[in-house]
């Protein structure tokens, strides 16, 4: 008869998301219990919590020439927008454009278990 490992008891949230961050739950078949009428959200909820979910926003320098970003806040300008942001945008599509074109990076997200927001 096979060992099963057992979930173990957790003093915090914070506990438990590591825990499971790097554990499996296929790896617990015996915890696992069919239920009969699962819990759903409404797809309305789902929506509006995704649309509040932000990524906190880290500093970051970045050395450009003069030019490009005399051009950015000009650009920014006729749009309305700030330079920053647009900056943050097109290297935000930039990054999108290159994960859509080479699946294998994908892979290499999940390996190092990031979790990329596309808002």
């Amino acid at each position: 008869m096979k060992k099963y490992k057992k979930i173990p008891k957790f003093r915090s949230e914070d506990e438990e998301a590591r825990f499971w961050g790097k554990e499996s739950p296929l790896d617990y078949p015996h915890d696992i219990k069919k239920i009969k009428n699962p819990f759903q959200f409404s797809v309305e909820f789902l929506e509006k919590a995704a649309a509040r979910h932000k990524e906190k926003k880290r500093s970051l320098t970045l050395r450009m020439e003069h030019s490009l970003i005399l051009l950015a806040k000009i650009i920014a300008k006729q749009r309305g927008n700030y330079y920053q942001a647009l900056l943050r945008g097109w290297i935000r599509d930039g990054i999108l454009k290159e994960l859509a074109e080479h699946p294998e990076i994908k892979q290499a997200i999940r390996k190092e278990n990031l979790h990329f927001l596309h808002g």
